[in-house]
């Protein structure tokens, strides 16, 4: 048991086995960051055959705890406690520390915060300047928010970022948390912080990437709804990762009920994605497409950091098959490795459409709820030369590996 419990978790840090023992700490001895331990957490559960709930989670702290833990005895019982059908919220470990809405006093903390977690590369240059966040966050695109510890310090922080494609519409990011945080409650605390949030908009969108159940957890237990599988969308940190997929969650509160007019091809697949959401009128879709041209935006920016290129349909005109062919040959050329289409659902004749990208090989991925301000879309995905590493996408809810048993479906179909 020492020698199998040791192999896993020398996967995740450098200090070798035979500096290992029973007495072995893994966040103090070995410094594992969460997301580490969240994944070792994962390989036991594979190991073992078993989801181990996260009340148990400080259980195994040390490599003893771990061996006690999994002792053949306990089996059945750890068996049973994973089969619950009401799991409780995540119990990480309290920080006692409080989340507030950015200042101009508490932007002064933030460069420190975004320094401890990337150094002096975050992409977002504008956070290492207090003076900079803050006109940002006065002119309403973004809304920051920071856990302050007892000693007045950032220990991590999250902002609703506006999308461009619908002013309604906003995006969880900028989620981080200093490292002698992570493992405690702090990124549930940021998270349930926006969920909470009476803003004046129809919807929130994250992704977790699916290399960590970690934030996936989270989010649902920040009353987030998985509706959507996004494959290798961008490159790994780790060179020989490939590329990394992640799962689209988000808290609707748009009032208005919405029509959505069902393709023939992903009728019950797209009812299944907007299951609990707010009630939608369910009608099928036709293949008389609108007169005029086909409407879209596409967001090219991260084609040359990632090849990943996302466009969304606001109108299906006559031409939608011309345009998408020019758009593809755009996209090839330029090297994109990913390419979404998000297609209206509130438009009758989505089906001849949505029916063309199945013939260029694109596959269904899901539905982003409110993508449109009176339309959900269906998010049609095709790769180019890198297919999904199924046995690095970890998922967590059920709903999601429903709907990842979709995407592999159409993937068998076209091969």
């Amino acid at each position: 048991m020492f020698d199998k419990v040791t192999e896993i978790i020398s996967r995740y840090t450098d200090v070798n086995v035979s500096e290992m023992s029973e007495s072995t700490n893994l966040l103090s001895d070995l410094r594992l960051e969460s997301m580490d331990f969240i994944d070792i957490v994962c390989d036991f559960e594979e190991e073992f055959d078993c989801e181990i709930p996260e009340r148990d989670f400080r259980k195994l702290v040390t490599i003893k705890n771990i061996i006690s833990y999994f002792q053949p005895k306990q089996a059945e019982e750890i068996k049973a406690r994973s089969e619950e059908s009401e799991e409780p919220a995540v119990g990480y470990t309290p920080s006692n520390c409080k989340v507030f809405p950015l200042t101009r006093a508490l932007a002064e903390k933030v460069p420190e915060l975004v320094n401890a977690v990337y150094g002096a590369g975050y992409p977002a240059q504008y956070l290492y300047s207090p003076e900079k966040f803050w006109e940002k966050t006065v002119k309403g695109g973004i809304y920051p928010y920071v856990a302050i510890n007892a000693d007045g310090k950032a220990a991590g922080m999250i902002s609703l970022i506006r999308l461009r494609v619908n002013f309604n519409a906003f995006e969880l990011g900028q989620l981080m948390v200093t490292p002698e945080y992570r493992g405690t409650d702090v990124a549930e605390l940021l998270i349930s912080c926006i969920s909470a949030q009476e803003l004046d908009f129809g919807v929130i969108y994250s992704e977790s990437v699916t290399g960590h159940k970690f934030s996936q957890r989270s989010c649902l237990a920040g009353g987030f709804c998985d509706t959507a599988l996004k494959l290798n969308i961008m490159p790994s940190f780790e060179p020989d990762d490939g590329r990394v997929s992640c799962v689209v969650s988000c808290i609707e509160r748009g009032e208005k009920e919405l029509e959505v007019y069902l393709p023939q091809a992903y009728a019950e697949a797209v009812k299944f994605s907007l299951n609990g959401l707010k009630p939608r009128t369910y009608r099928t879709s036709t293949d008389n497409t609108l007169g005029g041209a086909t409407m879209y935006q596409i967001n090219d920016e991260e084609l040359f950091t990632s090849q990943y290129v996302n466009v969304t349909v606001s109108k299906i005109g006559a031409d939608f098959t011309a345009a998408f062919q020019r758009l593809e040959d755009y996209a090839v050329e330029n090297g994109v490795k990913a390419l979404i289409i998000n297609t209206p659902l509130a438009s009758p004749g989505n089906n001849e459409a949505v029916d063309w990208l199945r013939s260029k090989g694109f596959l269904y991925g899901g539905v982003m709820p409110r993508w449109l301000p009176e339309s959900d879309t269906i998010l049609m995905q095709k790769l180019y030369g890198n297919a999904p590493e199924w046995d690095k996408i970890k998922l967590f809810s059920e709903k999601i590996k429903e709907i990842a048993e979709t995407v592999k479906g159409c993937l068998v179909a076209r091969t």
